[in-house]
């Protein structure tokens, strides 16, 4: 183990539900492998979500949400909770932590680039949702590489200030907490800006080269006008830009139904805010457990990263130690290679993958089936005491 060369100081976002157990566990974890890169971290609580209300009566407590755009590398634990959700008044429907805390963290950080890779491997074939004959020899890369911005989650917070009042009424343009239910009419403006796809292209085409893979524009140009600018640019970029990486366009739909033959996906995907959202989330389910989801939010230009694992907060199981702290984890192992700490995010990943193939099993990863159960606790001991003697 190296001696200490350097500290890094990160923003940490506990989170609500089960977020705070997994999280104690991820940062027990990634303390511990930081020190195999010489690196030394610092967790600084930047409360925000459900579990800031009580004491800053608000889920997006301005100091907590400056300093952590200050520090520029947030370690975020997942924020909402539909229980609560439903108990909001009225007048406090603005407090839903998903779109006041995310949303505004993802814009102000300049976040343009959602990294959540699916990795399949053959000898883990028997945990995924997918026939194991799906899964080649070799195994599968799914790099989703989400479009993180603009699109239809900011349309209408990014255009609305350029539309008069009463053409907003008239087409029911609205902010997501002003909405009743009442309405005869809600319209969601989206968008793309050429010179915000291309800067996206061509990082995900880098991407692709360095990683010896195909890259996967997923888009709807039979449909959305949006998505027509989408594949001119992808077309003209990878042509006169990356002649060898292989590009091919996948609609969405039909994307969604090769999620289950997961060889047909094996490559970078490429594809808008809304759309990948939803496909990488089920690309997740299809590998075995949403649990297992490591995530990945950057600033290309700025280096400014967030990384939030994308698995929820489970807080039907908050405070009872059973949730899956493995996407946790892994995303640890993530934020690693972005402070340039391989050695400790390779010591990561190696430790989830010997568990798992010695049968240990938080509940969400059993199907019924008769394996090592550990508790979120236990599943953090036993990748620690495996990354110690590694």
């Amino acid at each position: 183990m190296s001696g200490i060369t350097r500290r890094k100081k990160i923003a940490l976002v506990p989170g609500d539900g089960s977020g705070p157990e997994m999280m104690k566990v991820a940062c027990a974890v990634a303390i511990v492998a930081a020190l195999k890169d010489g690196l030394e971290l610092v967790f600084e609580e930047t409360p925000m979500g459900y579990c800031a209300l009580k004491d800053f009566g608000d889920t997006r407590p301005e100091p907590s949400f400056r300093r952590a755009v200050q520090l520029g590398t947030v370690f975020f634990g997942g924020v909402g909770d539909p229980i609560i959700d439903a108990t909001l008044s009225l007048e406090r429907r603005y407090l839903k932590p998903e779109a006041r805390c995310l949303l505004p963290l993802r814009s102000e950080m300049g976040l343009l680039l959602n990294f959540r890779p699916v990795i399949y491997y053959k000898e883990l074939a028997h945990l995924a949702n997918v026939k194991p004959e799906m899964i080649p020899e070799a195994g599968i890369k799914q790099i989703w590489i989400r479009f993180l911005l603009q699109d239809s989650y900011f349309g209408n917070v990014d255009l609305m200030k350029y539309i008069p009042e009463d053409v907003r009424k008239t087409l029911g343009i609205k902010l997501k907490e002003d909405v009743t239910g009442d309405e005869d009419i809600v319209t969601d403006l989206a968008y793309y800006r050429k010179s915000t796809v291309e800067k996206y292209m061509r990082a995900g085409f880098t991407y692709a080269r360095l990683a010896g893979l195909p890259v996967v524009s997923i888009d709807k140009s039979n449909v959305i006008p949006r998505y027509v600018l989408w594949r001119k640019i992808a077309e003209r970029i990878g042509k006169e830009e990356f002649p060898d990486v292989p590009l091919r366009h996948q609609y969405v739909d039909s994307g969604n139904e090769q999620l289950f033959t997961p060889a047909l996906l094996h490559g970078v995907m490429l594809g808008g805010n809304e759309h990948l959202d939803v496909l990488s989330d089920g690309a997740n389910k299809a590998m075995g457990s949403l649990g297992m989801m490591c995530s990945s939010a950057i600033n290309p230009d700025t280096g400014a990263a967030m990384f939030e694992s994308g698995a929820g907060t489970a807080p039907t199981l908050a405070g009872q130690d059973k949730a899956n702290p493995l996407g946790r984890i892994l995303t640890a192992a993530l934020m690693f290679r972005h402070l340039g700490a391989p050695i400790g995010a390779k010591a990561i990943e190696d430790a989830v993958q010997k568990t798992l193939r010695a049968g240990w099993r938080t509940a969400d990863m059993c199907n019924g089936k008769s394996l090592q159960l550990l508790s979120t606790s236990g599943m953090g001991k036993t990748i620690l005491e495996t990354i110690s003697h590694s």
